[in-house]
C-alpha cells in the first residue's frame, strides 16, 4: 500500500512537472505580452504560407491559440499603427495621423509624438496592478515628455525613433537606453539583445502579473543578419530576401526563447500572449512578400494593412482556431483588460477624469463632442467571439485615413479613396488580391461607402503635424505598381 502510494506521488509530481508551462499562474490575473515585428510581409512566414521562411517558434503561437485571417492594423505605417494599438482607438481621432520622422521641418517639435492626454494599455494596466516594461522600438515621440516611462510603463529598454542598426557600429549601439540612460548593450545582435531581455524581464517579474509591450525593430530596414541565420538561405538570388531570411530567423528565435521562458516558468498557460505586425511588408525594400496581397507599406490595399496576427491565452482562449471575420490591432487593448478582469472603457474614463478633469469637465457639458475630443475606444473585446459565446461578428465597419487617402471596409466592400482618381472598390469576399475595380459597376456602393467615410471623419481631430510632400506622392505611386501575388518558391 505504501509502494502504490508513493507511486502515486510520483507520478503526480512527474505530470506537474511536465505540464507545469500550461498550468495557471497563482494569481487569477493573466500575464499579458504583445509581440510586435515591423515590416514584415504577410506572406513570410510558414503558417502564413512561406515556403522559404521556417518560423516554429512564432507559428506555435497561432496553432497553440488563435490565427486571424482577416487581421488588420490601424495605418499603413509605423508610428501611427503603434498609437492606434496602445490606446485602443483610431490614432486619428487625436491627431496621429501621419509618421514621426517623415514630418515638415516647420512642424512644432512638442507636438510631434503621442497626444500626452491619451490613455495607454500601460497605463490602464498599471492601473489595475501589473508590473509594466517596454522593450525594443518607441516610434511615439522622441522628447522626454513622451518617452514610454511617462507613458504607463515601469521599465523600459530600446530606442526612441523608427530604426536601428542591428549590429554594434561603436556608438554605444546606436542609442539603445535602459529606463532613459543610454547603454551598451552586451550582445552583438540587437534582435537577440531584444529577445534576451524580455526573458530577463519575464524573469524578474514572475511573482507577480506583468505587462511586456516587445516591439523588435526586425524585420525593418537596414538590411543587417548573422551570417550563421543567411546561411539556410544561400540559394535566394535575390540579396535583399537573402538578408531578410537570416533576420526572420533572429526574430523567431528570439520570439521561441521568450516562449521557453514562459513554459519553464509555469506561466505559459495563464500568459496571453499577442503577434503582430505594424504594417504590410516593405515589398521592394526589404525583400518582403504580402502574397496573395495586393499592395505594400504606405498604401490601403491589403498588402498595407492586412497582417499576420495571432494570440494565445491556454486558460482562457481555444486552441487551434482559424478566426475568419474582420480583427484590428485596436481590439488588443480592450480585449487585454477584459481578460484582467477589467472593463476597459470604463478605466480609461476614470483615469481619464482623475488625470485631466478640466479636459473631462469640458467634453462632457457638452450635449455633442467635437471633433477629436473624448476618450472613445474603438477596440472590441474579442473573447467572446472567439469562444463562441458571441456569434455576431466584431466589426461592421472599419477605417482609414492618411492626408488625402483613406479607406473604409464595410463587409466584403472596400473602397480606397486616393487624390488623383476616383474611388477605387473591391469586393474581398471574391478578390482577396483586389485586381478587379468595381467602382463603375456599383455606383450606388461607392457613394454610400463614401458617404459613410465622411462621416467617420468628421469625428477626427485635425493631424497634429504634417508629412512632407515627397511622401503623399510616393505612397500614391505605389498604387500603381504591380505587385507580385505568388509565394517565391522554396528551396529545392
Amino acid at each position: 500500500m505504501k509502494n502504490i502510494r508513493l507511486s502515486l506521488i510520483t507520478s503526480l509530481f512527474i505530470a506537474s512537472f511536465l505540464f507545469a508551462g500550461w498550468l495557471p499562474a497563482q494569481t487569477d490575473k493573466p500575464n499579458i505580452i504583445v509581440i510586435v515585428s515591423d515590416d514584415a510581409g504577410y506572406g513570410d512566414f510558414s503558417i502564413q504560407g512561406s515556403e522559404q521562411f521556417h518560423t516554429p517558434n512564432i507559428d506555435h503561437i497561432a496553432r497553440n491559440g488563435v490565427r486571424f485571417t482577416q487581421g488588420y492594423v490601424t495605418a499603413s505605417v509605423c508610428s501611427p499603427s503603434r498609437a492606434g494599438l496602445l490606446t485602443g482607438r483610431y490614432q486619428q481621432r487625436f491627431g496621429h495621423e501621419y509618421n514621426i520622422g517623415s514630418h515638415q521641418p516647420s512642424d512644432c517639435p512638442d507636438y510631434i509624438g503621442m497626444r500626452m492626454d491619451q490613455i495607454t494599455l500601460a497605463d490602464v494596466l498599471h492601473y489595475i496592478g501589473y508590473h509594466t516594461g517596454a522593450i525594443g522600438k518607441w516610434h511615439l515621440g522622441y522628447l522626454d515628455k513622451y518617452h514610454p516611462l511617462n507613458r504607463g510603463f515601469d521599465e523600459f529598454f530600446g530606442f526612441r525613433g523608427g530604426g536601428a542598426h542591428y549590429f554594434d557600429q561603436g556608438k554605444k549601439y546606436f542609442n539603445i537606453e535602459r529606463q532613459m540612460d543610454t547603454v551598451r548593450v552586451p550582445v552583438n545582435y540587437l534582435t537577440d539583445a531584444f529577445g534576451n531581455e524580455a526573458c530577463h524581464f519575464i524573469e524578474r517579474n514572475k511573482g507577480k502579473p506583468f505587462f511586456l509591450y516587445l516591439a523588435f525593430n526586425a524585420v525593418h530596414t537596414p538590411m543587417e543578419a548573422r551570417q550563421e541565420d543567411m546561411a539556410p538561405f544561400g540559394y535566394i538570388t535575390e540579396k535583399q530576401r537573402r538578408i531578410l531570411g537570416g533576420m526572420t530567423v533572429a526574430l523567431d528565435r528570439a520570439v521561441g526563447n521568450v516562449l521557453r521562458t514562459l513554459r519553464e516558468n509555469g506561466l505559459t498557460g495563464n500568459t496571453l500572449v499577442w503577434f503582430i505586425n505594424d504594417n504590410g511588408g516593405n515589398v521592394g525594400i526589404n525583400g518582403a512578400c504580402n502574397a496573395p496581397l495586393n499592395g505594400k507599406k504606405g498604401t490601403f490595399l491589403e498588402g498595407g494593412i492586412r497582417v499576420p496576427f495571432f494570440v494565445q491565452w491556454p486558460a482562457g482562449l481555444p486552441r487551434g482556431t482559424v478566426y475568419r471575420q474582420p480583427v484590428i490591432s485596436m481590439d488588443i487593448f480592450t480585449t487585454s483588460v477584459a481578460a484582467a478582469g477589467g472593463d476597459a472603457q470604463l478605466l480609461v474614463n476614470q483615469l481619464a477624469q482623475e488625470r485631466f478633469p478640466r479636459e473631462w469637465n469640458r467634453v462632457h457639458k457638452r450635449k455633442t463632442p467635437r471633433a477629436g475630443e473624448g476618450w472613445k475606444l474603438d477596440g472590441v473585446n474579442l473573447i467572446p467571439f472567439l469562444t463562441g459565446k458571441d456569434k455576431n461578428i466584431p466589426h461592421n465597419k472599419l477605417y482609414w485615413r492618411r492626408a488625402e487617402a483613406a479607406a473604409i471596409r464595410d463587409g466584403n466592400w472596400k473602397l480606397i479613396r486616393l487624390p488623383d482618381r476616383p474611388p477605387l472598390l473591391y469586393n474581398l469576399g471574391h478578390d482577396l488580391s483586389e485586381q478587379h475595380d468595381l467602382a463603375y459597376d456599383y455606383p450606388e456602393t461607392v457613394r454610400h461607402l463614401m458617404k459613410e467615410l465622411f462621416e467617420w471623419e468628421t469625428q477626427l481631430a485635425h493631424p497634429a503635424w504634417r508629412t512632407e510632400p515627397f511622401w503623399i506622392q510616393y505612397n500614391i505611386k505605389l498604387y500603381d505598381k504591380k505587385y507580385d501575388l505568388t509565394q517565391p518558391p522554396g528551396e529545392k
